[in-house]
């Protein structure tokens, strides 16, 4: 595709007018015309305006350098592991999930495929016989035919409430977002289909427990996902750390009696 291909299309994703983007721009109607039509190109402070104006991810924004015949300014494969993170990142990650235990946490990239998470997240799912690697998707395992559905005791409320969340989060990642695809993929299912006809938007809750029964035990969480402010790096941005809070006393002393131990030692 030409840049102005794309940017036609991040447009009218954006359900902007001509004159809408090129006044949020501070340039004519005319100049983001030719833009569009390949009549002008633009420089690379062009791209970068209607790209802060188009709110376009940094790692999208390589596709329009490339497209306009410009090196791109960022990196446009996804990381596979920290690794791949600028040092600090990778070690404030590190902080953020060891400081959580002995409650659950995990890390996703922006596709929701598992980076890393700390051994609590790990022993909850080697305690229902799942196994946990990087590079495995989170969704295809919440919202496929995986052994969670048995386990997850409002698993079709929680489905529900995923797929919503997550085609929000999709739309914000573009046209051509991976993350579209898949979520749509997994929500043509006529089990996902069947969830959310059974909870509507409307009576979505402001914070929705998960329930989760694994042999005689039963867990209750609320979670929370703490992403990067300002984040300027296109591997960073959209990285998200999902941390399990205890919903009751029960999970609370569940899980700090496991860690009491390793506590001792210390």
């Amino acid at each position: 595709m030409e840049f102005g291909e794309h940017l036609k299309e991040w447009r009218s994703h954006r359900r902007l007018s001509q004159l809408e983007l090129a006044s949020e721009a501070g340039i004519s109607a005319r100049h983001l015309s030719f833009l569009e039509t390949g009549r002008s190109r633009p420089s690379e402070g062009m791209i970068l305006r209607l790209s802060a104006v188009l709110d376009i991810p940094a790692r999208d924004q390589g596709l329009l350098f490339s497209a306009a015949g410009f090196r791109p300014r960022f990196a446009t494969a996804p990381a596979a592991s920290l690794s791949a993170f600028p040092p600090a990142v990778a070690e404030a990650i590190g902080l953020i999930l060891a400081r959580h235990d002995p409650y659950p946490g995990v890390v996703f990239d922006h596709e929701y495929n598992v980076l890393t998470a700390n051994q609590a997240f790990l022993g909850l799912a080697g305690m229902a016989g799942i196994t946990v690697a990087p590079g495995d998707n989170f969704l295809d395992a919440y919202l496929g035919p995986t052994p969670l559905r048995s386990i997850v005791v409002n698993w079709a409320q929680s489905a529900a409430d995923l797929v919503r969340r997550i085609r929000a989060e999709a739309w914000l990642q573009g046209p051509r977002s991976p993350l579209v695809k898949r979520i749509e993929r997994l929500a043509a299912t006529e089990d996902i289909k069947a969830a959310l006809e059974a909870f509507p938007e409307s009576d979505r809750l402001p914070i929705l427990p998960i329930e989760m029964k694994i042999g005689a035990k039963r867990f209750n969480w609320i979670t929370t996902l703490t992403s990067f402010g300002s984040a300027q790096d296109a591997l960073v941005q959209g990285v998200l750390i999902e941390s399990f809070f205890p919903a009751d006393a029960g999970t609370r002393a569940h899980f700090e009696e496991a860690d009491a131990p390793k506590t001792k030692r210390e």
